[in-house]
């Protein structure tokens, strides 16, 4: 015999033991009883709880004891019954006894940064050029619901005030919207509308968009070089550093060999294709962030072949009687040009450096009857020497000789001294000096005195002219060039035994 249940039957049923896999949903049931839903007989009761299918399994129960069998995932399952309501719950949740995360937990899942929304990721703590990044983060794992929004920092600590709801920071947008050169550290972190925040997290990108820079390098643009040199650079660069696998020196398209030592930042680069000539020099660089600076071009002279050149005495005349001549001069350089000479009229005793001229007029012959021969050495702009060049003139010299027949000589007691003299040749005018007096006009007094002289060295000159030019007055030509000279002291003459004054000299035997 069928009992009626008395009145309406709730039941609540919650299933706290389900074991599901992950990617299947949580099911809260709630089952209105009608009457006709459950049947009694006797002291047995059978309750049906309908039947769901999900992907062929079927749960029922007896005596409230659950049996659940389930294959496909729960948006694969199709779920209908006339008797229940099934409140779908949380994916990949894990339908076990584990307590649930608190809800504090607002540690954020992951820190990254892109070139762009659809850019390549950027490496932390590398150097790249890209100044203006776009960062991004993951939500917490867990609770995400509870997050309101994040607070983030550029190279600060980010506060406990909400920047942003979105998960992303894109520094294009910004101001300033770009990095400038250098570390940068971005940190982020969520807060939740309590004001609790979770683990700040953090990302350190690298920037360096600016190129090495090229401070001094040698030679510079349009030197001129008599020998193949090496070519030095100073270099420099604020951020990542010069990378030295990226230097090149060409020379005129040739590779030179390139050495680098970072702790100066000196480049040293020998070899490459050398000329004569003209030459193009190239150098290349780039910093570890891959910023090349623009190719330093320039140009730069070698020279390595002296002048050729030749002089000629008076025009090549074989005879002068004047001591000064003039020098014609002819000389080339293929590649630098003229620069200076070297003239001498003796190699042993030196050149005089002068302007290089095509004509040296007034050069001065040494004062010996005879031939002379005059050298002359071509420099060029690049400072290579030509070797010496020369031409031989016989100097007669019209100018008379000049003796001294008498005057004081070695040692005199006398303050006074009175010199003769005289010149082979007959009419002629004399000019003499005393010490460090000019000399005297000429005359054709053959004596000359001076009183008054003070103890010690004393010097005397004198020179013999005589016109044989008809040119009015003594031209430097009719004079002799070899003045007649002579020394002697004012004083008394010291004993050839003299032993020098002051302190006794004591004397030590050793035995």
């Amino acid at each position: 015999m069928r009992r009626p249940v008395p009145g309406s039957i709730s039941l609540a049923m919650s299933i706290a033991k389900w074991c599901l896999a992950p990617g299947l949903a949580l099911l809260a049931l709630s089952f209105p009883l009608p009457a006709e839903a459950a049947l009694s007989e006797g002291t047995s009761q059978k309750l049906e709880t309908g039947n769901t299918n999900q992907g062929g399994g079927t749960s029922s129960s007896s005596n409230f004891r659950q049996q659940v069998s389930i294959g496909d995932s729960v948006s694969a399952v199709g779920i209908s019954s006339s008797k229940f309501r099934i409140v779908p719950g949380f994916l990949g949740a894990s339908l076990s006894a584990t307590t649930p995360p608190p809800i504090t937990d607002l540690d954020l899942a992951d820190l990254y940064a892109k070139t762009n929304a659809l850019g390549l990721k950027i490496t932390p703590q590398t150097w790249q050029q890209d100044a203006d990044p776009l960062f991004l983060w993951e939500p917490p794992v867990t609770r995400a619901e509870q997050v309101a929004g994040y607070s983030y920092g550029l190279d600060v600590a980010p506060d406990d005030v909400v920047d942003t709801t979105s998960t992303s920071f894109d520094v294009a947008t910004a101001t300033p919207n770009t990095l400038s050169d250098g570390v940068h550290t971005f940190t982020v972190k969520a807060l939740n509308s309590a004001g609790n925040a979770g683990k700040p997290l953090s990302i350190e990108l690298w920037m360096d968009t600016t190129p090495p820079q090229i401070a001094t390098h040698t030679p510079d643009a349009g030197g001129l070089l008599n020998a193949a040199a090496n070519v030095t650079a100073t270099l420099s660069d604020a951020a990542s550093g010069v990378d030295a696998s990226s230097l090149s020196l060409l020379v005129n398209g040739s590779a030179a060999s390139v050495s680098y030592a970072p702790a100066t930042g000196t480049l040293t680069a020998t070899g490459g294709g050398w000329k004569e000539g003209a030459n193009s020099l190239e150098l290349r660089l780039a910093d570890a962030a891959g910023n090349a600076q623009t190719p330093l071009v320039w140009s730069v002279t070698l020279d390595t072949k002296p002048p050729t050149g030749t002089v000629l005495i008076n025009g090549d005349a074989e005879l002068t009687t004047s001591l000064h001549v003039t020098l014609g001069l002819d000389a080339s350089d293929a590649t630098s040009g003229l620069s200076s000479m070297l003239v001498s009229n003796d190699e042993v005793t030196g050149y005089v450096a002068e302007p290089y001229a095509a004509i040296r007029k007034f050069w001065k012959l040494t004062a010996i009857r005879g031939p002379q021969r005059v050298y002359v050495k071509f420099v060029d702009k690049a400072g290579n020497t030509s070797s010496p060049v020369s031409d031989v003139i016989d100097l007669l010299l019209l100018s008379p000789e000049t003796a001294i027949t008498s005057g004081p000589a070695g040692f005199s007691p006398e303050p006074s001294a009175t010199f003769t003299f005289s010149c082979p040749e007959g009419g002629c005018v004399f000019a003499f000096a005393f010490d460090h007096d000019t000399w005297s006009d000429w005359s054709p007094t053959a004596t000359a005195a001076a009183s008054g002289l003070v103890f010690g060295n004393h010097y005397f000159r004198v020179k013999a002219a005589k016109d044989v030019n008809g040119t009015p007055g003594i031209q430097p030509d009719e004079e002799d060039p070899s003045p007649a000279e002579r020394t002697w002291v004012v004083g008394v003459e010291p004993s050839l035994f003299s032993f020098p004054k002051g302190p006794h000299i004591k004397l030590w035997r050793l035995e």
